[in-house]
């Protein structure tokens, strides 16, 4: 997943631009999982999404960048 990719939430059929690269983040545990910025059509905002939503189906690439 890059910068510039199209994705939909199959959930609700909204779509969202990804606006950052891959980011890792971490918790005192260690290693938590990695997430992206996306611009959804919904929200005003980027919101982080985890990359679980891809892996799980829950969100699809349409259109690679």
């Amino acid at each position: 997943m890059k910068v510039g990719d199209l994705i939909r939430d199959n959930g609700d059929g909204d779509f969202g631009v990804v606006t950052s690269q891959v980011c890792s983040y971490n918790t005192i545990e260690g290693p938590a999982g990695q997430y992206v910025w996306v611009k959804w059509s919904i929200f005003s905002k980027s919101q982080k999404m985890s990359m679980t939503a891809i892996e799980k189906g829950w969100v699809e690439v349409i259109n690679e960048s």
